[in-house]
């Protein structure tokens, strides 16, 4: 009988039992922030016209909302950043777990040509948070 085999298949046994055992006694692991950018709208805001995003955290932990940026869905586009973004409504950019904000962007807050956004072209819109990122491709309509 080969002892070295049969004690290295109890070795590989054990291990598999123990990292299972360990597995569901925490499981509690960090949970992933999860985004989801809703419907977006397209307003005038005075002479130029102004997007609003909605951001909805659908995961279980507060995400803070780093930046949000716009660019013309063509190749080699600039794309202008608002590094500050705060919920229209709470001036804040966190978004607690289950929660949704809406957040303003415009050319004057994305640094951005006054006449930049404009009707019925196609922009992609980036949200970058902490650990990530996420875009969404809309087109301006009246």
């Amino acid at each position: 009988m080969n002892y070295k085999l049969i004690i290295a298949a109890i070795v590989v046994v054990l291990g598999i039992g123990i990292g299972l055992l360990l597995w569901n006694t925490f499981p509690n692991q960090p949970s992933q922030s999860q985004l989801i950018i809703g419907d977006v709208e397209w307003m005038l805001d005075g002479d130029y016209l102004a997007v609003y995003i909605p951001i909805e955290n659908v995961g279980t932990v507060p995400v803070t909302i780093e930046s949000i940026s716009v660019r013309r869905d063509t190749a080699g586009s600039t794309e202008y950043i608002y590094n500050d973004p705060e919920d229209v409504s709470s001036a804040s950019d966190v978004i607690a777990g289950g929660g949704r904000a809406t957040f303003k962007w415009n050319a004057v807050r994305g640094s951005a040509p006054f006449d930049f956004l404009q009707w019925d072209n196609t922009y992609v819109i980036k949200v970058k948070f902490h650990g990530g990122s996420l875009e969404k491709t809309v087109t301006a309509s009246q």
